[in-house]
């Protein structure tokens, strides 16, 4: 088993369930582009995933099995292409034209092959040492199919440049010069390794053009998601993220790989045991990536002793929004991040911190009889409340207020961590944590509609 093999059946995967989501998650008005879009990658999976298994085929398959798969890929190619041009031409009668005159064109290709293949070959040699090649007619059918592929791509790209040039908005402008700008490079990159160098006896990389799709597609997602070229519901968006980031990436690692061990050991294609054992690795790699990313943030918020990680707090506070509030455990969260050796929560008569520290009623009453400030948040102590709190080691109190001025309750904050004073402490991030913090309490107890 090759690890092109592998390659190209995850780059046609990727394509595929792309091409899948967009079909799910397109609203009225953008399912006839999402369709074709999922149609084109259907056909990119049955051009890229043969010329794998092409590669990988051994000297004793059947000659039949070898033309058929060797068709596969050829014909593919031909639907591919016009898949591409419909997906940019469809919207206006010109290219409602072009679509039809075009589809009989590719139709008849496509009946030539498969009445003779060998209009397109004369023969198919499998060689393990030397590689698999299809030794290609230099003739007048060959011509036709190179310049079909050349002027359905053009249509295409030129469909691409009519839209950004008709779009009202700037978004769509940049959008499909984005999209014009990825397949370029890719459409260079096919035409030379798998239209070019074949005919000439250059067989070994024709799997170059089909990986090369991948710098398409993620230039496509950009312009999906940054520009919002194909107008998708939230959760699909999501879900097309997801596919591309995770596959994208498991690629990208697998290619790699691939360099390195042949760099390392110098041979050319792996074991099969040694690709699905780095094949596993990488996908536990990236399954426990999220798991990894949390880890991380969370130990580098809580080093940060004298600065707040604002962003760590306002993210766990956005999740916490849509959850039941447990405060004490809000507490503890709070004052580990704002890193207070004690931190708690005066709410609704109630005291909570991560201790479960027992207050009297009448100690929560006289704290929350403490005077709020008419600005800011901070509440300037009398000597007598000073020592008051100082005997349960609260060494300053601010007042829950969220963003529209409600007070919810109140902070108390015992001794900074660290070789720190509270005066010495950037309140600032303090403050924001507190708003946000009051806010998302204030949601909480809001009545649910």
């Amino acid at each position: 088993m090759q690890l092109i093999n592998i390659l190209l059946t995850a780059v046609s995967l990727l394509t595929l369930l792309s091409g899948f989501s967009v079909l799910l998650g397109a609203r009225k008005g953008e399912r006839a582009q999402a369709f074709i879009f999922f149609f084109t990658t259907i056909a990119c999976l049955f051009w890229a995933a043969p010329i794998g298994v092409f590669l990988a085929l051994s000297e004793t398959t059947s000659i039949e099995l070898t033309s058929v798969v060797v068709l596969t890929f050829y014909i593919a190619a031909i639907v591919m292409c016009w898949g591409l041009m419909s997906y940019t031409c469809h919207k206006y009668l010109l290219g409602k034209i072009a679509m039809a005159i075009f589809a009989i064109l590719g139709g008849t290709l496509i009946g030539f092959i498969v009445y003779d293949p060998h209009i397109l070959y004369s023969t198919i040699e499998l060689n393990s040492i030397s590689g698999n090649i299809v030794h290609l007619h230099q003739n007048l059918f060959y011509l036709l199919f190179g310049i079909y592929f050349c002027v359905t791509v053009a249509l295409y790209m030129l469909g691409l440049l009519i839209n950004a040039k008709k779009a009202t908005a700037k978004s769509i402008k940049r959008a499909n010069t984005i999209v014009f700008i990825g397949f370029t490079i890719t459409g260079v990159i096919a035409l030379v390794f798998n239209l070019i160098l074949p005919v000439f006896g250059q067989y070994s990389t024709i799997w170059i053009g089909p990986l090369a799709m991948c710098i398409a597609w993620v230039f496509h997602y950009y312009a999906i998601i940054r520009y919002h070229l194909i107008n998708l519901s939230g959760r699909w968006l999501k879900t097309l993220s997801h596919i591309i980031i995770m596959s994208f990436m498991a690629i990208l690692y697998l290619a790699i790989f691939f360099v390195v061990f042949i760099a390392l050991f110098k041979v050319p294609n792996p074991s099969t045991e040694v690709v699905i054992l780095v094949s596993i690795v990488i996908i536990i790699a990236l399954l426990l990536f999220p798991v990894l990313s949390e880890i991380s943030d969370y130990v580098r918020s809580l080093a940060s002793v004298q600065d707040v990680d604002i962003v760590y707090i306002v993210k766990k506070l956005s999740a916490l929004s849509s959850e039941y509030l447990d405060y004490n455990e809000l507490a503890g969260f709070l004052g580990d991040h704002l890193h207070f050796q004690n931190f708690g929560l005066v709410i609704d008569g109630k005291f909570y911190d991560a201790e479960h520290t027992k207050l009297s009623s009448a100690e929560i009453s006289k704290i929350e009889s403490l005077r709020a400030p008419a600005r800011g948040i901070w509440l300037a102590l009398t000597d007598s409340e000073s020592r008051f709190l100082q005997r349960h080691h609260i060494e300053a109190v601010a007042v829950l207020r969220d963003g529209n001025g409600k007070i919810i309750g109140k902070a108390v904050f015992g001794r900074p961590m660290g070789n720190i004073t509270l005066a010495n402490r950037k309140l600032l991030p303090i403050e924001t944590a507190l708003t946000m913090t009051a806010s998302t309490i204030s949601a909480e107890k809001a009545p649910k509609l």
